[in-house]
């Protein structure tokens, strides 16, 4: 995922497995995911704003990796918005304007 970010817009379950689920909505989901390549943990979220106006629901996937307790614990309460904050991270969005997702990393 380094070298490609696109991956992330394949099956979640072919690239990664779930370690643990803390919130499970369907606007807000967020896991703790393990790549099945290389073993590196990701702290995960999906979010999905609302579009009351014209039913276009923008959607931003966000993936962190972590490597301590410590620091999954502080992205776990983080809100949607403070995660923007962290890097590296991989951000996938599909805002309401947008044709298609666009996959990119963040500070690596």
């Amino acid at each position: 995922m380094w070298e490609n970010p696109d991956l992330v817009a394949g099956s979640q379950t072919d690239l990664f497995k779930r370690v643990k689920t803390f919130a499970d909505d369907s606007h807000l989901v967020r896991h703790l995911l393990e790549c099945r390549q290389c073993g590196q943990l990701y702290f995960f979220e999906f979010y999905e704003e609302i579009d009351w106006e014209d039913g276009n629901d923008p959607q931003y996937q966000t993936y962190i990796p972590v490597e301590t307790e410590a620091e999954i614990e502080i992205l776990r309460n983080a809100t949607s918005s403070e995660l923007f904050k962290f890097s590296p991270r991989l951000q996938r969005d599909f805002p309401k304007e947008a044709q298609e997702a666009t996959a990119r990393w963040i500070g690596k």
